[in-house]
């Protein structure tokens, strides 16, 4: 047992498989939003990745050597680890943003997390908000950027959907200039926007890059963007407004949605 590193909380989701098979080892990895807990999953929603494409499952050998003290590996090209890269990986993504709206190519921001604090990374959202990119926010709990101020964020809503399942997982969604929003940048990860999740804690964040499953996030993030059931709506003075029910909008609500429940008015 190896319990971490001293002085950072170690709260990544991840899981690695080594075997031995006939044709020689084979390595299996899992990289999730939540705990591995049975009690919670029947009342959390999370997202996970299940892999064996060794791109991902060498990263999460140094991952795991890196909680071990084994492995003094930064570089990594498709994870992303914090106290070690994810900040500065995600103010990157944001400034690719910026510059894909400032050279006329599409830009999209939507970011699905349990808080918002982190206050470099919310400067680079106001930021973004004002050189006129649009920013989706599903902050279940505690949200330190104000929406819809003048100058400032514009461009940025916030929006908690609050149902009978506890919003628990988190992912990110950058559109990085591409025509079809499917072609955009995924990731999830275990790790909210707040000052101890990027510095204090071990967290990793991996990419979506299998279209199906770009596209499964997609559309979660688009029907609880449009839920008018469930969903609260954060106002320029940091209070929340209840969406009424609409013609043509979400109105049985994310999480009957996604059970595939029947519409009842």
């Amino acid at each position: 047992v190896v319990y971490g590193i001293p002085g950072l909380k170690t709260h990544a989701k991840a899981i690695l498989v080594v075997r031995d098979e006939p044709d020689g080892l084979r390595s299996y990895a899992h990289c999730g939003t939540g705990n591995y807990h049975a009690r919670t999953s029947n009342l959390y929603t999370d997202f996970g990745l299940f892999t064996a494409r060794p791109e991902f499952t060498r990263e999460f050998m140094d991952f795991f050597n890196y909680l071990s003290g084994r492995s003094l590996k930064d570089d990594y090209q498709k994870l992303l680890v914090a106290p070690l890269t994810m900040e500065k990986r995600f103010i990157e993504c944001i400034d690719r943003e910026i510059e894909h709206h400032q050279n006329g190519r599409p830009a999209h921001i939507v970011l699905k997390m349990n808080a918002l604090e982190d206050r470099h990374l919310i400067a680079k959202l106001y930021e973004a908000s004002k050189a006129g990119v649009l920013v989706d926010l599903l902050v279940r709990g505690a949200c330190c950027l104000r929406p819809g101020v003048i100058g400032l964020s514009e461009n940025i809503r916030v929006i908690s959907v609050v149902g009978r399942l506890l919003e628990h997982s988190r992912g990110f969604y950058f559109r990085n200039g591409q025509q079809d929003p499917l072609d955009g940048t995924f990731y999830i990860s275990s790790a909210d926007w707040m000052g101890r999740n990027m510095h204090r804690r071990v967290e990793v964040a991996i990419p979506i890059e299998d279209r199906p499953l770009r596209e499964k996030l997609w559309s979660v993030f688009s029907l609880m963007l449009d839920d008018h059931r469930l969903a609260w709506e954060m106002q320029n003075d940091g209070f929340y407004i209840r969406r009424a029910l609409t013609p043509g909008k979400n109105n049985l609500g994310t999480h009957d949605a996604l059970m595939g429940h029947k519409t009842v008015e």
